[in-house]
């Protein structure tokens, strides 16, 4: 019941900041069971990303890690699941790790539960470099059957007054047998990037077919301004157009 109002009020959040909300890419991956999601982290609302796609589209029961500041300042996201270290010290990432590793488990081999991660480990500026921390790495090896799907997101101001949400889905990821977490970190980043790249192409070319609109926001100025001044207009044409064959 508590996600529910959370989640009610995560969407009218959206809907007040921005003018749509799109999703694309690949389909969440099929069946049942556990899943991580790695996301880029360019804005205080990925989080409140998250909890939409989680309930809203992919209908799952949704938990996230935190900088442990950031949960101090914003309270309310423990309520929709968040949790974190309060310190960087490696016994305090461990604990993190082997706590989502219980939560992602603690509901059986069919649990719809998805852990979202920020990997970079910080709020970047939108177009920062790519660069992981261990934490993902970890998480896959204490679950090395549950699938990381990569997850890029992006802002964007185009022909409206409130910014766009553009989020696309990308394949699943698995650890490799024996694969170093090193090793396994960079091929996360790699992955990330694709469709990062892929998702700024589309914008670039403004190639959207392969998008839905999942979430419309409030009209914006544009908006009412084309629909308020479009009709002057077709009302205008209608009477010069009257006057024209009246004239004949």
């Amino acid at each position: 019941m508590l996600e529910r109002v959370y989640a009610l009020y995560g969407r009218r959040l959206l809907r007040r900041a921005f003018a749509r909300v799109w999703i694309g890419g690949a389909p969440w991956p099929p069946g049942d069971g556990p899943s991580i999601a790695f996301l880029n982290h360019s804005a205080w609302w990925d989080p409140v990303l998250t909890l939409y796609l989680s309930h809203d589209l992919f209908r799952r029961d949704g938990y996230g890690i935190m900088q442990g500041a950031q949960l101090e300042r914003y309270p309310f996201f423990r309520r929709i699941g968040c949790f974190g270290a309060s310190t960087d010290g490696i016994e305090d990432v461990r604990a993190v790790a082997a706590h989502a590793a219980a939560v992602l488990q603690g509901g059986g081999p069919d649990a719809r539960r998805t852990l979202w991660i920020f990997p970079q480990g910080e709020l970047l500026p939108h177009r920062a470099p790519l660069v992981f921390r261990s934490g993902a790495a970890r998480f896959a090896r204490l679950l090395p059957e549950v699938p990381l799907v990569p997850v890029a997101v992006r802002y964007e101001f185009r022909s409206e007054q409130r910014p766009e949400l553009f989020a696309r889905v990308g394949e699943a990821v698995r650890l490799a047998a024996r694969e170093p977490p090193a090793q396994f970190t960079r091929r996360l980043e790699h992955r990330l990037r694709q469709e990062l790249a892929l998702l700024d192409g589309d914008l670039e070319r403004s190639s959207l077919a392969h998008y839905r609109v999942t979430l419309e926001g409030r009209g914006s100025l544009h908006a009412l301004y084309d629909r308020t001044f479009g009709r002057f207009g077709a009302v205008r044409g209608q009477r010069r157009s009257a006057r024209g064959e009246g004239g004949r």
